[in-house]
């Protein structure tokens, strides 16, 4: 089928579109004219099986629907860990773990940097022993 015709199809079909445009377009093309009329059967043979009669719920049940979904409250996240105890020692378990593994790091890296400033002794450990004027020149710039 032609874009001209797919354009406004439904237009057409319902009856609300008068476009010289679109008919001189069925009129000219065979293809598009029986298109549409097997657009138009199919149509009829849809409306014949769907239901004559109205389809509407029981009474009351808009009142039992509401009802239900007034009891249905929305869980918070707080909710969720004491509905499963098994679920609430995991996570208090994962939750010590990683403050230990997080407080021994701090500790280990703090010792490193409390010890203050590295006195004259460790600074001559540290200079080389080959060239006696580094070692000097260090040991005269040390201040505690």
């Amino acid at each position: 089928m032609h874009q001209v015709i797919l354009d406004r199809l439904e237009e057409y079909l319902s009856g609300s579109l008068e476009s010289r445009e679109f008919t001189a377009h069925l009129e000219s093309c065979p293809r598009c004219r029986t298109e549409l009329s097997d657009m138009r059967e199919l149509s009829g043979d849809l409306k014949t099986l769907g239901s004559q009669e109205d389809l509407s719920p029981n009474p009351g049940f808009y009142a039992r629907l509401s009802v239900r979904l007034e009891d249905v409250r929305p869980r918070g996240l707080f909710s969720l860990l004491w509905l499963d105890p098994a679920f609430a020692r995991r996570v208090a378990f994962a939750s010590l773990l990683s403050l230990a593994v997080l407080g021994s790091y701090l500790i280990t890296r703090e010792t490193e940097y409390s010890a203050g400033p590295p006195t004259p002794e460790v600074i001559m450990a540290q200079a080389p022993a080959d060239n006696p004027d580094v070692m000097l020149a260090t040991l005269a710039s040390y201040e505690p």
